[in-house]
């Protein structure tokens, strides 16, 4: 048995010696991984590879999550989203005055309207990945977290970076979700910012929702 360690997401992995030479994707995160024809030694417990290539049959709710140092500020470059479990609920980018609430009537400033936090709920935190470069902003990822049960958004009044606080772990976008996020992208950014994208924008365009949230662009997109 090998053990490797995916480049993408740190997770522990075991492939069967035949496997050696080979390319297959984490079962966690997606990323392609080159199996190494002699084994490294083992550090943790490791979690087995999945020998089909096609991602949108792994169970990833299946796979335990590696520990991971979570974000304690947010990236002032990248955009955040809020979603229940079928639509936009907050946003949050450095142009705007802290966390928006999403409303009938349009966004409002969460530090002023604390009365319409709600106190429990099931949502998720999606980060937009951006970049500059000579051509201008770029989508570079997509990243997902799941928020707590209770008391995650009432802390939206309290400072832009405090809902990191309340991650639990890594998140998966149902359909719906992911409607809801390339809506946002269309409407929020000009197409070039997010046309090259195209693993996001397939990750978002699968109704799977057993793929972990967890998309990263190539860098020569």
């Amino acid at each position: 048995m090998i053990r490797i360690e995916c480049s993408g997401c740190g997770s522990k992995l075991n492939a069967k010696d035949e496997l050696a030479g080979q390319t297959r994707k984490c079962p966690k995160c997606g990323q392609p991984i080159q199996i190494p024809e002699a084994p490294p030694s083992p550090e943790t417990e490791a979690i087995p590879l999945v020998e089909s290539t096609d991602q949108h049959a792994q169970h990833a709710t299946e796979v335990h999550l590696p520990t991971k140092h979570f974000p304690d500020r947010l990236d002032r470059q990248n955009r955040y989203l809020i979603l229940d479990k079928a639509k936009l609920v907050a946003l949050w980018e450095k142009q705007t005055n802290g966390w928006m609430l999403k409303t009938g009537f349009g966004f409002v400033q969460a530090t002023r309207n604390y009365d319409q936090l709600p106190a429990q709920g099931d949502f998720k935190l999606v980060e937009l990945q951006l970049r500059m470069d000579d051509d201008g902003l770029r989508l570079d990822g997509l990243l997902c977290y799941q928020l707590a049960k209770r008391w995650a958004l009432t802390n939206l009044d309290k400072g832009d970076d405090k809902i990191l606080k309340s991650i639990t772990g890594y998140g998966f976008l149902n359909k719906q979700q992911k409607a809801a996020v390339q809506k946002i992208l269309k409407e929020f950014f000009m197409r070039n910012v997010w046309e090259g994208a195209t693993d996001v924008l397939d990750y978002l365009a699968n109704s799977d929702y057993h793929s972990p949230g967890t998309v990263e662009v190539p860098a020569d997109h």
